[in-house]
C-alpha cells in the first residue's frame, strides 16, 4: 500500500532533503505545501500553497483540508517551529512524526534541553550571571540555524544580550570542532545506529560541507544516553562541540530530519523514509554502510517554462553524443519523453551510419521516432518544415539559426537544456 506523505514547509532544507530522498521510494507518494513561495513548488509535483503560517490559528485546519484531499497519511514537518505545533496539535486529521508535546517543548527550548539532559554529564557549564572569565558563549534558547548565537568576549557585551528581552543560554565557551550525529530510532524509541559527522563548513548554520567523523566512540555513547533519557522516535539528531579538552559537549538535539542526514543516506540509511516507518509502527533494520564519502552543498537551479512543445528535433554527434559517450543529461531527458510518449526524431549529418553510432554508445534506437539521416546540405530547417509544436537542440549555432529563422521555434544549445528536465516528485 502506497502512503501519502505530506511535508510542511517542503521548501526548507529540511523539506528539500525528505524529497531527495523519497521522491524514488516505491511505496511512498509525497505531498508539499508551504505558506510562502519557496523552492518546493519546483521540488514537489503535488504541490499547494496555503495561506495559514506556523504559529497561525488556521494551520491545522489548513492542513486538515490537504489531508482529507490528498487522503494523508501522514504529516512530516519540516521545520523546527513546526514540531511543537503539530505535537499539540489534537485536530489534526492525520499522525504527525513528532513526539509528545512534553519532549517536543524540551527540544525546541534549549534551556529545557539542558536541564532535562544535566543529570547525564553532557551539557556545557553554565554561566549564572556576569562570567568570571570570557570568551563564553551566547544563543538563543529557541532558535535554529546559529540564528543570533555568538561568542561574547567581555561584561560589556554579555550585559547588553542580558538586558536584550531576548531569552539566551549562556554556557562555557567550546572552542574544538563541531559535529552533528544522525540517529536513527524504532517505534519504541530505541535506537538502532547513530553516524556522528563534521561540520567542516557551514552556512547559515547549516552545514555544507560534512565527512564521517574518525573519533566517533564518545558521540555514539552520547546517543544512546540521549535515546535512553527521550525516547525520540525515527529519525533525530544532536549537535556537539568540542570543549578545551576534546571532549564532545551538546548543543541542541532535534527530533527531525537533518538537511544534511544525505551524506548518512548515502552510506545505507535513508533516514526520512525510516523516519515515516518507525511513526507508522512499521517494522525495518538498519544496513549501514562504512565507505569514505565527503557531502558538499551548493546552490542548484530548478525551472519552470512556459513550454509547450509535441516533439523534440535532436542532433546527434557533439550533442546526444558528446566527447565519446553519451550525454547523461540528454539520456536522461530521452527517457522522460519515452515516458511522457513525446516523440523525439534524431536530425543528423553523422558521416557513418547513426545507427551504429547508437549501438556502439548503448542507446536505444527505439527511443526515437524516426532517424532523419541529412547526407547532402539540406538545411535542417527543410527537414523540419512546419512542424510550429516541436522544439529543436543542437550544439552548432549555425544549424540553431537556421531552424529559428525558418520555422519559427525554440532552439536550445546542450547548455539550456537542463531546464527540460522535470525533477518534480
Amino acid at each position: 500500500m502506497r502512503l501519502n506523505v505530506l511535508v510542511f514547509p517542503c521548501g526548507s532544507e529540511i523539506g528539500l532533503e525528505i524529497h531527495a530522498a523519497l521522491r524514488h521510494a516505491k511505496d511512498v507518494t509525497l505531498h508539499g505545501a508551504s505558506s510562502v513561495s519557496d523552492h518546493g513548488e519546483f521540488a514537489y509535483a503535488r504541490y499547494r500553497r496555503i495561506d495559514a503560517q506556523a504559529g497561525s490559528p488556521g494551520l491545522v485546519e489548513a492542513l486538515n483540508a490537504l489531508v482529507d484531499e490528498w487522503g494523508i497519511d501522514l504529516v512530516l514537518p519540516a521545520h523546527d517551529s513546526v514540531i511543537p505545533l503539530l505535537a499539540e496539535a489534537t485536530a489534526l486529521r492525520a499522525p504527525a512524526a513528532v513526539p509528545d508535546a512534553g519532549t517536543a517543548a524540551v527540544c525546541r527550548d534549549k534551556r529545557l534541553t539542558y536541564d532535562r539532559l544535566r543529570h547525564l554529564g553532557i551539557v556545557p557549564a553554565d554561566v549564572e550571571g556576569l562570567a568570571r572569565e570570557y570568551p563564553i558563549f551566547a544563543k538563543p534558547a529557541i532558535g535554529q540555524g546559529s540564528q543570533g548565537a555568538e561568542r561574547v568576549d567581555g561584561p560589556e557585551r554579555h550585559r547588553q544580550l542580558l538586558d536584550s528581552g531576548i531569552a539566551y543560554v549562556f554556557s562555557e565557551y567550546l572552542p574544538g570542532a563541531e559535529y552533528t550525529v544522525d540517529c536513527i530510532s524504532d517505534a519504541e524509541g530505541r535506537l538502532l545506529h547513530a553516524a556522528p559527522r563534521s561540520r567542516a563548513r557551514v552556512k547559515s548554520g547549516i552545514s555544507v560541507r560534512s565527512a564521517p567523523a574518525s573519533d566517533a566512540g564518545a558521540m555514539v555513547a552520547m546517543a544512546g544516553t540521549i535515546a535512553a533519557e527521550l525516547r525520540l522516535r525515527g529519525a533525530w539528531f544532536f549537535q556537539v562541540r568540542e570543549d578545551r579538552e576534546g571532549v564532545p559537549k551538546l548543543l541542541e538535539v532535534a527530533p527531525r530530519i537533518a538537511g544534511s542526514m544525505a551524506l548518512s543516506r548515502m552510506r545505507g540509511i535513508n533516514y526520512p523514509l525510516l523516519h515515516v516507518y518507525a511513526h507508522l509502527g512499521r517494522p525495518f533494520t538498519v544496513l549501514p554502510q562504512e565507505h569514505e564519502v565527503v557531502l558538499d552543498r551548493a546552490l542548484a537551479n530548478r525551472y519552470r517554462t512556459g513550454l509547450r512543445y509535441s516533439r523534440v528535433y535532436l542532433d546527434l554527434d557533439d550533442t546526444l553524443v558528446l566527447r565519446g559517450a553519451a550525454n547523461p543529461l540528454l539520456v536522461a531527458l530521452l527517457y522522460q519523453w519515452q515516458a511522457r510518449r513525446t516523440p523525439v526524431v534524431l536530425l543528423t549529418r553523422h558521416a557513418g551510419d547513426p545507427l551504429e553510432c547508437l549501438r556502439r554508445h548503448r542507446i536505444c534506437p527505439e527511443l526515437f521516432e524516426r532517424i532523419e539521416h541529412l547526407r547532402d546540405r539540406t538545411p535542417k530547417s527543410a527537414a523540419i518544415g512546419d512542424d510550429s509544436e516541436a522544439i529543436f537542440i543542437d550544439d552548432s549555432f549555425a544549424e540553431r539559426l537556421d531552424v529559428h529563422r525558418n520555422c519559427g521555434i525554440p532552439v536550445f544549445d546542450l547548455d539550456a537544456a537542463e531546464q527540460l528536465l522535470d525533477l518534480r516528485a
